[in-house]
């Protein structure tokens, strides 16, 4: 067996998984509460060609063992809107879907909508935002002198609604898509968190490192050109082995 030519080859698939990693943090550089991720690379089997010569070790390629989250704070921005959110620390504000899915988010990009019978706190995808009982939270309205709500929300009753919630484990959290970050047996459930902070009028933006990303693209793409270089390579010899036979 060619052993370049599959260690060459599993080298491209590697790399093209961390180029595309690489590729979703970038585009993700503005998405709101996003955190990046990173590719942890492992090396494949060794075998001994002289089962005796215990130095003698050849190696089989490499490939992406996981992908972890970066869960450093990201940079505030403040937009001084009364409904965005961000948190100052590693919980998570939590969100469900009208199918009654529930899911955990740092996007705190808040508006309000109304349902039929009262105006309710949702996110951008119109999700419902939950307090810490984990029930919607009817939007709370000032009241006039006679008694009767106005339309200017009470914030002050708002914010103290909002649910945040924390989990055991961050690095054990799947990351989803639309900003939703789903529970699993590794992270732990998640738990209501009413001593947590919040920081009303900005948003957390996102974890991506858009220098360093770039320069790893660099360095992912010259490794992927090399290894396809290699197997072109080997793939020639081959040829070259099966025409002298």
């Amino acid at each position: 067996m060619n052993i370049s030519f599959y260690s060459a080859r599993s080298g491209m698939i590697a790399q093209q998984e961390g180029l595309n990693i690489y590729a979703n943090n970038i585009a993700n550089v503005n998405t709101v509460g996003f955190k990046a991720e990173r590719p942890s690379f492992a090396e494949c089997i060794y075998t001994l060609q002289q089962p005796p010569r215990t130095e003698w070790q050849t190696g089989h390629g490499q490939y992406t063992m996981k992908t972890d989250l970066m869960w450093e704070e990201g940079s505030f921005i403040f937009t001084e809107q009364p409904m965005d959110y961000a948190l100052p620390n590693s919980d998570f504000f939590m969100v469900t879907d009208r199918n009654g899915g529930t899911f955990l988010t740092r996007d705190g990009a808040f508006t309000i909508t109304f349902t039929g019978e009262q105006w309710e706190l949702v996110n951008g995808m119109g999700e419902f935002v939950l307090d810490y009982e984990g029930n919607h939270i009817a939007v709370p309205f000032e009241i006039d002198e006679e008694g009767n709500p106005t339309e200017n929300i009470d914030y002050g009753l708002l914010t103290p609604m909002i649910g945040v919630y924390s989990v055991p484990n961050n690095w054990g959290l799947e990351q989803a898509n639309n900003n939703h970050f789903v529970v699993t047996e590794r992270s732990g459930a998640a738990t209501p968190n009413p001593d947590a902070d919040k920081v009303s009028g900005a948003l957390e933006m996102s974890t991506t490192d858009l220098a360093g990303d770039m320069v790893r693209i660099i360095e992912t793409q010259r490794s992927y050109q090399l290894s396809a270089k290699i197997v072109q390579t080997s793939d020639e010899l081959m040829r070259i082995v099966n025409n002298l036979r």
